[in-house]
């Protein structure tokens, strides 16, 4: 109950914080003396890498990124695996919402996943939020919509794909796009 008002909260801030950017109305950063306000909170919520891109990743860290790169932004992942036979890296970050964060790849970052609950603040920068409906997240990319019951939408041109579980989304990976 208390991480749902948390995350009301959150989006009341952000809405806010929208509203002041569309208006033009701007905030002043506040002195290290002076009480953070929300609008602060706002804008440090705005610069969290949360946004995942299609074929690319997150801001800071991103497909084509060496592990070390992606370390020193995100620091020492949770877990680490190496595959013995394919040598592909598997690094796991837990974002403390009920979403992780797994970054797959040999030297460099080849794929992305993101799965959390719908209560993840997590999504693609096309609108697509853990909860979905295949539906609803076939509405925000081209193609045609899904039939049946849905378990994976993959649009290997774009550079990303949705798992559902029960009939939501559960998680969405990201890798370099396919060429036509």
């Amino acid at each position: 109950m208390q991480s749902q008002t948390a995350n009301k909260n959150k989006i009341r801030l952000l809405v806010c914080a929208l509203n002041c950017l569309l208006c033009g109305t701007t905030i002043a950063q506040t002195a290290p003396d002076q009480p953070v306000t929300p609008a602060d909170l706002v804008l440090h919520y705005l610069q969290q890498d949360m946004f995942l891109r299609p074929g690319n990743g997150f801001q800071r860290v991103h497909i084509g990124q060496t592990f070390d790169q992606a370390a020193k932004v995100w620091g020492k992942p949770k877990t680490a695996k190496r595959g013995r036979v394919d040598k592909i890296n598997q690094w796991v970050y837990e974002a403390g919402d009920g979403t992780v964060l797994i970054l797959n790849g040999k030297q460099a970052i080849n794929s992305i996943t993101v799965a959390g609950a719908s209560s993840s603040l997590y999504q693609s920068t096309q609108g697509a939020r853990f909860g979905m409906t295949p539906s609803e997240v076939a509405r925000l990319y081209p193609g045609l919509p899904p039939r049946g019951k849905v378990k994976q939408l993959s649009y290997p041109r774009l550079g990303i794909a949705f798992s559902f579980a029960n009939g939501t989304l559960a998680a969405m990976q990201v890798f370099a796009p396919s060429n036509p």
